[in-house]
């Protein structure tokens, strides 16, 4: 696929879930993601004591919920480009001090220049209209040696048997059975990644500063700041 027609594509997709669809989605995507995302928390209370971490379309903040709760010393804040999902965030936040979410865009981020220690995306990269610039925007935003974690689908992680009995055992039907389809439509292939992803990402402050490897549910890139 060229890289304009891969653009044109993602100008396609609507960047913003309205009303009804961020209210589908909390009574149902964002429980199946659950589990994914609950390894996703763990890894990063494991790696980080102290410091603010970036959820970057952060839906109805689950994610950003359960890193707050588990570490309080960390700062979390979730920033979304719907209105009703940081509402629903907001909600589910009630109570906790060190979780936050704000309404804005990606591509422009309300953050100052090297005031976040690491980014997190799950899911979102896909609806981004202006991936260069908000991989710029990580970079802008990041402290000196911080990374930024993206994770998104890519169906070859349902490619093989194996794979999808494992993953139907672990996480159920609806990601076991259903996650090569939904992938498909909510993600990038292994050759989009590797290709056009990659010449994305070389275009941007990251250059040479990147990996990507197939990971549980996901395709993660990992950007990193070094000094």
């Amino acid at each position: 696929m060229s890289l304009t027609r891969f653009i044109k594509d993602l100008l396609r997709k609507p960047e913003s879930i309205p009303t009804p669809g961020a209210i589908f989605y909390n009574a149902t995507v964002a429980k199946v993601l659950r589990k994914p995302e609950t390894k996703i928390a763990n890894d990063i209370v494991a790696r980080m004591k102290k410091g603010t971490v970036l959820d970057i379309g952060s839906g109805t903040g689950y994610l950003v919920v359960k890193i707050a709760r588990r570490a309080p010393s960390l700062r979390v804040c979730g920033i979304d480009l719907s209105t009703q999902m940081v509402k629903i965030a907001r909600s589910h936040a009630r109570g906790i001090d060190n979780a936050q979410f704000v309404f804005g865009n990606a591509a422009k981020l309300p953050f100052r220049d090297k005031s976040i220690d690491l980014v997190v995306s799950t899911g979102a990269s896909h609806h981004w209209k202006t991936p260069r610039l908000v991989f710029d925007e990580c970079h802008r935003v990041l402290k000196t040696d911080g990374e930024a974690w993206i994770y998104d689908g890519c169906p070859e992680v349902f490619s093989n048997p194996a794979s999808r009995r494992r993953l139907n055992k672990e996480y159920g039907f609806l990601i076991g059975r259903l996650g090569y389809r939904v992938s498909t439509l909510h993600g990038f292939t292994k050759e989009e990644y590797q290709t056009v992803i990659m010449h994305m990402l070389e275009q941007t402050a990251f250059k040479g500063n990147y990996q990507m490897a197939l990971t549980d549910i996901w395709m993660k890139i990992t950007l990193r700041k070094p000094g």
